[in-house]
Protein backbone atom coordinates (compact mmCIF):
# COMPACT_ATOMS: atom_id res chain seq x y z
CA UNK A 1 0.00 0.00 0.00
CA UNK A 2 2.69 2.27 0.97
CA UNK A 3 4.38 1.72 -2.38
CA UNK A 4 0.83 2.53 -4.49
CA UNK A 5 0.15 5.45 -2.72
CA UNK A 6 3.73 7.04 -3.43
CA UNK A 7 3.17 5.98 -6.88
CA UNK A 8 0.04 8.16 -6.65
CA UNK A 9 1.92 11.26 -5.08
CA UNK A 10 4.77 10.85 -8.18
CA UNK A 11 2.53 11.21 -11.00
CA UNK A 12 0.00 13.72 -8.88
CA UNK A 13 3.72 15.72 -8.33
CA UNK A 14 4.41 15.28 -11.88
CA UNK A 15 1.31 15.92 -13.77
CA UNK A 16 1.78 19.99 -11.71
CA UNK A 17 4.96 20.15 -13.93
CA UNK A 18 6.27 21.85 -11.40
CA UNK A 19 10.37 20.85 -10.21
CA UNK A 20 9.44 22.68 -6.85
CA UNK A 21 6.32 20.69 -6.42
CA UNK A 22 8.14 17.47 -7.10
CA UNK A 23 11.02 18.69 -5.19
CA UNK A 24 8.82 19.78 -2.31
CA UNK A 25 6.76 16.10 -2.15
CA UNK A 26 10.24 14.46 -2.06
CA UNK A 27 10.63 16.70 0.82
CA UNK A 28 7.62 16.06 2.59
CA UNK A 29 7.96 12.22 2.14
CA UNK A 30 11.45 12.89 4.33
CA UNK A 31 9.73 15.29 6.99
CA UNK A 32 6.64 12.77 7.63
CA UNK A 33 9.18 9.38 8.38
CA UNK A 34 11.52 11.44 9.94
CA UNK A 35 8.53 12.97 12.33
CA UNK A 36 7.34 9.36 12.42
CA UNK A 37 10.26 7.88 13.31
CA UNK A 38 11.27 10.67 16.04
CA UNK A 39 7.63 10.37 17.76
CA UNK A 40 7.05 6.96 17.55
CA UNK A 41 7.32 4.68 20.62
CA UNK A 42 8.44 1.52 18.55
CA UNK A 43 11.11 1.04 15.96
CA UNK A 44 10.41 2.39 12.58
CA UNK A 45 11.15 0.05 9.84
CA UNK A 46 13.77 1.98 7.16
CA UNK A 47 12.46 -0.62 4.47
CA UNK A 48 9.06 1.31 4.93
CA UNK A 49 10.78 4.60 3.81
CA UNK A 50 12.52 3.09 1.02
CA UNK A 51 9.48 1.56 -0.19
CA UNK A 52 7.97 5.07 -0.60
CA UNK A 53 11.09 6.96 -2.23
CA UNK A 54 11.30 3.95 -4.88
CA UNK A 55 7.49 4.39 -4.93
CA UNK A 56 7.56 7.97 -5.53
CA UNK A 57 10.23 7.67 -8.41
CA UNK A 58 8.26 5.11 -10.05
CA UNK A 59 5.34 7.51 -10.15
CA UNK A 60 6.96 9.92 -11.70
CA UNK A 61 8.65 7.64 -14.38
CA UNK A 62 5.44 6.11 -14.77
CA UNK A 63 4.39 9.74 -15.81
CA UNK A 64 7.47 10.79 -17.67
CA UNK A 65 6.82 7.32 -19.81
CA UNK A 66 2.79 8.45 -20.73
CA UNK A 67 4.15 11.42 -21.45
CA UNK A 68 6.13 10.21 -23.97
CA UNK A 69 3.71 7.45 -25.14
CA UNK A 70 1.53 10.37 -25.61
CA UNK A 71 3.87 12.09 -27.75
CA UNK A 72 4.33 9.53 -29.58
CA UNK A 73 0.56 8.35 -30.61
CA UNK A 74 -0.01 12.27 -31.65
CA UNK A 75 2.90 12.30 -33.73
CA UNK A 76 1.62 8.83 -35.52
CA UNK A 77 0.55 8.90 -39.51
CA UNK A 78 -2.70 8.11 -39.45
CA UNK A 79 -3.68 5.21 -42.15
CA UNK A 80 -7.11 5.14 -43.40
CA UNK A 81 -8.28 2.09 -45.47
Amino acid sequence: MIILTAAALGVSAGQMRSAAAIALVAALIGMTFAVAAITSPAPVSILAFVYAVLGYNGGLMLFVLGLYASARLRRAPRVSH
